[in-house]
């Protein structure tokens, strides 16, 4: 535990530390290698889900968690499929 969070802890008898791993926040198909169902059955068959889903002009975007959770986020390319995901550090 660092110097800052040992202070924390004396002054408020507690400290949750922040998690430092990174959580996907939407998953990023693009539309001229995409359709809405095409994406849908992807994510079915990698075990993501599929609720909220945003059609833009280059992606089709597959919420999976909500935006507003993060503090920092930076797209990722899975694998060649062109598939791509939005992955972040939550806020604390």
């Amino acid at each position: 535990m660092s110097r800052y969070c040992r202070a924390l802890q004396r002054r408020y008898g507690h400290f949750r530390a922040c998690s430092s791993a990174s959580h996907v926040q939407s998953l990023l198909f693009p539309t001229e290698r995409f359709t809405v169902d095409q994406a849908k059955a992807w994510a079915e068959r990698h075990n993501w889900k599929f609720g909220d889903v945003d059609v833009k002009e280059e992606f089709i975007h597959l919420r999976q968690e909500d935006p507003a959770g993060f503090k920092r986020m930076r797209t990722v390319h899975l694998g060649g499929s062109g598939v791509q995901a939005r992955v972040g550090w939550r806020k604390c």
